[in-house]
């Protein structure tokens, strides 16, 4: 029987907050839980031996920090402490699976793969059929005060940033990890931002060495990709690179394809990009004041209103969801998650704020228009200025979509929800292991 899970922290500043989320309804449903911390690694592994049991311990990790071959868990010759205390492991990846193929290898026996989007689900299990794909748990969000749109009534703000890291490169990894929220007088405050967007920025002249990295043939095929997938955004990357692959080069076993569309992880950073940009752009160059919390925002291009470009630094997961809790409009991009969802959309809605977003096929199934979301399409930029500006002079309705939003994510999709899950996932795995060994003992 499970009763104790291994987490991490030390890595990724959001990533450790979604995990101490996780770890407190982990503790609440009986199990006892130890962060390893990823900067104290020395320290951390004599604990992490005594705080295992043999065939009682499950490490629950996201973005494969703890399986790429860390020195306190790792060691040539012998392999992960993992596979010597039969420890099964639930990596949570928070991005497509293209983006890890250098990971997706000599990976621990019990790996077991969750994916926080449908199509990347799909992805994974036909192009990684050795893994074991473990299911679809989508972000989730966390509120920090209550009745926080009641409270958007009275008066003075806040102040803070965001959290995202993403590192672009032919041959590299992103990690997209943004959040949003709240804190403060509950009773007090009131919102300081009509609009805000948490979340980094890359201006896209930042990819043309990527583009051009091997020579003028391969670029206009790289150009070809971006501008199919710029006039058809509702396409997945892997839809329209695919594509383009075999119609350039015919059909290609997977183990190549999945090569290929690992060095091709600056085309899904350029056009997300691309679009976070042009929201932020289309709104403020209507006149409308956008607090954007995060890098590289000052690198902006074609802003004709600048002062209504309202810059504050990279922060942590905390701050920036007591500055979504003093918004009045959160504006979200898609990191190009076409049947997921983000966590700031949950983030924005749990913390008082009505989440202007594009939409995706299961964050529609899940909240539909005027429940804490408002949707634009892409392609349907123009209306987004209309639109947010509907939202700010109407301040009962605005707080309206808000709550009608706010009951449906409290109860389906926060961190203790997605604990529920994943308890209930690791129980089943449990059952079903004790089920074999007896059968394979009779």
């Amino acid at each position: 029987m499970i009763k104790r899970i291994v987490m991490m922290e030390g890595g990724v500043e959001t990533l450790s907050y979604f995990s101490h989320q996780m770890a407190g309804e982990f503790q609440k449903l009986g199990y006892a839980v130890f962060f390893y911390d990823l900067k104290q690694e020395e320290s951390s592994a004599g604990k992490l031996r005594k705080f295992i049991r043999p065939r009682e311990t499950v490490l629950v990790t996201f973005n494969f920090q703890g399986l790429e071959k860390e020195a306190g868990v790792y060691r040539e010759g012998i392999g992960y402490l993992w596979d010597t205390y039969h420890i099964p492991c639930y990596n949570i990846a928070a991005d497509h699976p293209y983006f890890y193929d250098d990971r997706l290898k000599d990976l621990p026996e019990k790996y077991r793969h969750i994916s926080i989007d449908r199509r990347q689900k799909a992805y994974f299990e036909e192009f990684y059929p050795e893994y074991v794909s473990r299911g679809f748990l989508p972000l989730a969000g966390t509120g920090l005060r209550e009745g926080e749109d009641e409270a958007k009534t009275g008066k003075a703000g806040a102040q803070g940033t965001a959290v995202e890291t993403e590192e672009a490169g032919a041959q590299g990894t992103a990690v997209e990890t943004e959040e949003a929220g709240a804190q403060g007088d509950a009773e007090q405050a009131a919102p300081c931002y009509d609009v805000i967007l948490t979340g980094n920025y890359t201006k896209l002249s930042f990819f043309e060495p990527y583009i051009n990295w091997i020579n003028e043939e391969y670029a206009a095929f790289y150009r070809g990709i971006i501008d199919d997938l710029l006039e058809h955004p509702a396409c997945t990357v892997e839809e329209v690179a695919l594509a383009h692959c075999e119609r350039e080069m015919g059909k290609e076993p997977n183990d190549q394809l999945r090569i290929a569309l690992h060095k091709m992880i600056f085309i899904d950073l350029y056009v997300r990009n691309y679009w976070r940009g042009k929201a932020v752009r289309t709104l403020v160059n209507a006149g409308i004041p956008v607090h954007v919390v995060g890098k590289g925002w000052e690198e902006l291009e074609d802003v004709r209103h600048p002062e209504c470009l309202k810059l504050h630094p990279q922060t942590d997961s905390v701050t920036c969801l007591e500055m979504l809790a003093d918004a009045k409009v959160s504006l979200n991009v898609m990191p190009w998650f076409k049947d997921g969802a983000h966590d700031r959309v949950f983030n924005s809605i749990l913390n008082g704020a009505v989440c202007v977003t594009d939409p995706s096929c299961y964050l529609e199934e899940e909240l539909h228009e005027g429940e804490g979301v408002c949707y634009v399409a892409l392609q349907d930029m123009d209306a987004l200025p209309e639109k947010v500006k509907d939202l700010l002079q109407n301040d009962s309705g605005r707080n309206e979509i808000v709550r009608r939003g706010r009951a449906i994510v409290e109860q389906k999709h926060t961190w203790a929800q997605r604990a529920k899950t994943l308890a209930a996932w690791i129980a089943e795995d449990a059952a079903q292991q004790a089920e074999d060994q007896e059968r394979k003992r009779r």
